[in-house]
């Protein structure tokens, strides 16, 4: 653990000074089970880094939906923020940030003026029910 505690410290030293490509090596020096558990050991400076340079930064796939899925469920459900997983969401269709979306359809963090932004962008079963579930808890079915 003391290997993978040092170089989570370098990653973050390296996102802290922009070091893209180091970032990124670092990352995947990493074990690729030890890679996707790395969001919760970074430090939130890093994981807004990564999610902001993410197309800067070379790491797997899978890995980065992690990372930048991380992100997202930190953060307080805003107007901004769902503008922010939306972009992303597009570039990269990352089902992790569909599960954020539905998450806080779940939890009521929605609101609805944010309905119709929603609805034109996600449209598994899932986010269906769900959206028509909160459409009825909030008298709107």
């Amino acid at each position: 653990m003391s290997n993978i505690s040092s170089i989570i410290k370098m990653i973050d030293m390296a996102a802290t000074q922009k070091n893209y490509k180091e970032v990124g090596n670092l990352i995947s020096v990493l074990d690729i089970s030890d890679q996707h558990g790395i969001h919760s050991l970074l430090k939130e400076t890093t994981i807004k880094v990564i999610t902001e340079n993410k197309d800067k930064i070379n790491i797997d796939y899978s890995v980065k939906e992690h990372i930048i899925w991380f992100h997202f469920y930190k953060l307080c459900w805003s107007d901004d923020m769902l503008d922010q997983l939306i972009k992303i969401y597009k570039e990269e269709r990352y089902l992790a940030l569909e599960s954020r979306v539905i998450s806080a359809i779940k939890s009521d963090e929605i609101n609805v003026s944010q309905i119709n932004k929603l609805e034109s962008i996600f449209s598994s079963k899932e986010f269906i029910k769900q959206i028509e579930s909160w459409k009825k808890r909030n008298c709107l079915a």
